[in-house]
C-alpha cells in the first residue's frame, strides 16, 4: 500500500471519528422532547419501509396481474383428472436486509409475489396448498403480517403452517425456536396458523448440503415443550425426520394421540441392491399410529431436481419419457400407498430452493406427471391420495 493511500485511510478514519463525536455531543445537548420526536420519526420511517415490503410481497390482486388463463391440457393416458391438494409448498420469505434484484432464491417482493403462487395453482389445477410460511427474528411481526394479509385475500387457497427456524444455518442453531417463542409468534394473530412446520429434524448437511444445526430428535426437550403449545392451538405438525429417528418419533406419536403428525423424507428409507427403496420403516410407523401421515413427494423416478443448483432444462429433459419413470415410481410406491390409503398425502416440495420450481411451465409438468402416476393407482385410493386425506386433516372433506 502506498504512503498516499495509507494517509487517505488515516484521514478518512479521523473524519469518521469526528462525525461520531460530533453526533454524540449534539445528542447530549438535545432535550428529551426532541429525542422523543426523533425516535418517533425513525419508527415511522422504519414502519413505512416494512409496510412497503409487505405490500410488495403480496403484489397486486390476482385479477390485476398478467396471470394467463389455464392452458389446454392433453393428459397422459389413464391420468387422474380430479381435484388435487398439494401438501408441501414452501412460501418464500420476505427479505430481512438488503437483497440483490437478481436473487436466484425465491424471495417475496423481490422476484415473486403471493399472487404468483395462486396463479401457479390455478394454472396446474390445484385447489389449495399446505404452505410453510417462514417466520424468524428480527421480522416476526412483519412475516406474520404477510401471512395474515395473504389469508385475507386468498382465504381458501392456503393452509398456513408456521415455520420458525432458530438460526439453523449455524452449528449452534436449532431447526425450531423454543416453545415460549413459538407461543408468542402464534399470539401475534391468534388462530391464523393451522400447522407447525415444516421442521427439518435432520442434521444440516446430512445429504451433502450446507452444514448448520445438528439433528433434533422428536423427543428432545425442546420439542417436548412445544407439543403442548401445538395441542393448545390445534395445529398439525409437519416434520422432515432425521436418520435413526424412528423410535424417537414413535414415542412422540404414542404420547400425543390427539395431535396429527405428517412427515416426509428418505432418512428412514434404506436403499438396497440396485437402488431399490425399502419402505418397511415408514410402513411400520403408519400401521402402529393412526395419527401419523406420510407425504409421498419422492416421485419422478426418485430423482429430486427442484434445486437451485440444477438448471430448469435438466428438469424438463428428465421428464421427457414418462414410462421408465412411472415404472420405477409404481414399483416403489403403488403397493405402499394402496396398503395405507388413509395416511398418504401428495406433495411437491417446491419453492424452498429453486426459483424456477414455481414457474408455470414447471407447475404443469409436475402436475401432469403426478396425475399420470395417480391414474395407475387403485381407483379407490386415487382421490384419497390426491386430496381427500389432506381435506380430512383440515376438516373440509365431504367424506363421512
Amino acid at each position: 500500500m502506498s504512503i498516499y493511500r495509507r494517509s487517505a485511510y488515516v484521514l478518512g478514519g479521523l473524519l469518521v471519528v469526528a462525525v461520531i463525536l460530533g453526533g454524540v455531543h449534539l445528542w447530549r445537548r438535545m432535550d428529551a422532547q426532541a429525542i422523543r420526536r426523533m425516535s418517533a420519526y425513525a419508527s415511522f420511517v422504519i414502519g413505512q419501509v416494512w409496510d412497503t415490503r409487505v405490500s410488495a410481497a403480496l403484489g397486486k390482486p390476482l385479477e390485476e396481474t398478467n396471470c394467463p388463463p389455464p392452458p389446454e391440457r392433453h393428459p397422459y393416458r389413464s391420468s387422474y383428472l380430479g381435484p388435487m391438494v398439494d401438501t408441501h409448498v414452501h412460501m418464500a420469505p420476505i427479505p430481512d436486509g438488503p437483497v440483490a434484484s437478481d436473487e436466484l432464491r425465491p424471495t417475496l417482493g423481490v422476484n415473486l409475489t403471493i399472487a404468483d403462487y395462486v396463479c401457479m395453482m390455478d394454472t396446474e389445477g390445484t385447489s389449495k396448498a399446505f404452505t410453510f410460511f417462514p417466520v424468524w427474528e428480527p421480522i416476526i411481526s412483519e412475516s406474520v403480517d404477510v401471512v395474515d394479509k395473504t389469508m385475507e385475500r386468498y382465504p381458501d387457497r392456503f393452509v398456513p403452517f408456521l415455520m420458525p427456524p432458530d438460526r439453523d444455518d449455524r452449528p449452534d442453531g436449532f431447526p425450531t425456536v423454543t416453545a415460549d417463542i413459538l407461543s408468542n409468534m402464534l399470539k401475534v394473530v391468534p388462530g391464523l396458523f393451522k400447522g407447525y412446520g415444516e421442521i427439518g429434524l435432520y442434521a444440516r448437511g446430512d445429504h451433502g448440503g450446507p452444514t448448520g444445526a445438528p439433528e433434533l430428535p422428536p423427543d428432545s426437550s425442546r420439542l417436548l415443550a412445544i407439543y403442548p403449545v401445538v395441542r393448545k392451538d390445534k395445529l398439525l405438525v409437519y416434520f422432515h425426520l432425521g436418520q435413526g429417528q424412528q423410535e424417537s418419533f414413535e414415542k412422540v406419536l404414542s404420547a400425543n394421540p390427539d395431535i396429527n403428525f405428517i412427515w416426509h423424507g428418505d432418512q428412514l428409507i434404506p436403499y438396497g441392491e440396485g437402488g431399490k427403496q425399502n419402505l418397511s420403516h415408514i410402513a411400520e410407523i403408519l400401521e402402529r399410529h393412526p395419527n401419523a401421515y406420510y407425504g409421498v413427494d419422492e416421485l419422478y423416478g426418485d430423482v429430486w431436481l427442484l434445486r437451485h443448483d440444477i438448471p430448469k432444462e435438466k428438469f424438463f429433459t428428465h421428464l421427457e419419457k414418462y414410462e421408465p419413470l412411472l415404472k420405477k415410481d409404481l414399483a416403489t410406491w403403488k403397493d405402499f400407498i394402496e396398503a395405507h390409503p388413509d395416511q398418504v398425502l401428495w406433495g411437491t416440495d417446491r419453492g424452498g430452493s429453486a426459483l424456477w420450481s414455481l414457474d408455470l411451465d414447471v407447475a404443469i409438468a409436475l402436475n401432469d406427471y403426478t396425475r399420470a402416476f395417480i391414474g395407475r393407482l387403485d381407483p379407490s385410493v386415487q382421490e384419497k391420495y390426491a386430496h381427500k386425506n389432506a381435506e380430512r386433516l383440515i376438516g373440509t372433506s365431504e367424506e363421512e
